[in-house]
């Protein structure tokens, strides 16, 4: 893997220049600093180890690319195709948490900001989840990688989802599809969104499933996500929403374990796959799962 001197030696304009580093620790996936050279700050992007295994890089960088000409995603100044690093604008403003999306206005400010890439940006790759829990799974398989127990249940359960889903799937739409908190940051008048490593062609309902399923929101919460996105309180959608959201806890269940047996970055991933795959399968035996099924 390249190091981040030698990223810095690659960019002509900023040799012989003062130039500061400052590692930043908030991804779980690549290498990332904050790079600031005559008092302009950048984001340097490493790909972790084995990411490759998930991530076509090609369309990644059009996809961010296309993600920056909507304006919400980040300027992109550099990129480096032979080992796929990017340098992008450091974005100026607060890194979210689940605990900073309390409240209406920051929620609404939010889902408006999804719905803009949703429905300006021109992404070429497709994440539809069936087809990536395959792909997941499929590397699972591959490579003799452990999987919490009682999984073939959770198999099940999105092998009956996904014959329902595909009978009525809407036009899929360019998708950031990994909405952590911490790939937003706020800058007060407008909400901006970072890493789009899984961006892609997809069912805008995951996409809010997966910010639902990520910031734990209650079903106030979740009923304005629908409301702002749709413009009306919509029963199927908001339906669809929630199974959606235990669909992205399995398909970030099977990430997990692949990252738990790949990634060389200090973090719990088995622990971390298998608290949602808990949550996952706590929804599948809840009364409500099979009512949002029947309506979604």
């Amino acid at each position: 893997m390249i190091s981040i001197d030698d990223v810095i030696k690659r960019v002509e304009e900023w040799k012989n220049k003062q130039v500061e580093i400052q590692e930043l620790t908030e991804g779980l996936t690549n290498h990332n600093y904050k790079v600031t050279v005559d008092n302009r700050s950048y984001v340097v992007r490493i790909p972790g180890s084995g990411t490759d295994v998930f991530v076509d890089r090609n369309k990644e960088l059009h996809n961010t690319l296309s993600a920056s000409d909507v304006g919400v995603g980040a300027k992109v100044f550099y990129s480096f195709k032979s080992d796929h690093v990017i340098i992008i604008e450091f974005l100026k403003g607060k890194v979210m948490s689940p605990e900073s999306f309390k409240g209406n206005d920051v929620i609404t400010r939010t889902v408006k900001a999804i719905k803009e890439v949703n429905t300006k940006g021109n992404f070429i790759s497709n994440f539809v989840m069936f087809d990536k829990f395959d792909e997941y799974h499929e590397i699972v398989k591959k490579h003799t990688i452990e999987l919490p127990d009682n999984f073939e249940e959770a198999e099940n359960i999105v092998k009956k989802v996904e014959s329902r889903f595909l009978r009525n799937m809407p036009k899929l739409v360019s998708c950031h599809n990994d909405l952590l908190a911490e790939n937003f940051i706020d800058q007060g008048n407008r909400m901006r969104i970072i890493d789009w490593e899984l961006s892609g062609l997809n069912d805008p309902c995951f996409e809010l499933g997966d910010f639902s399923v990520e910031q734990d929101f209650n079903e106030n919460e979740n009923k304005l996500i629908i409301e702002t996105y749709f413009g009306h309180f919509d029963e199927q959608k908001y339906a669809r929403m929630n199974v959606y959201k235990y669909m992205a806890d399995v398909l970030w269940t099977l990430w997990a374990v692949i990252q738990n047996h790949f990634s060389v970055i200090d973090f719990d991933f088995w622990e971390y796959g298998l608290n949602r795959f808990n949550r996952a399968m706590n929804a599948f035996n809840s009364a409500d799962f099979p009512k949002w099924l029947e309506i979604a």
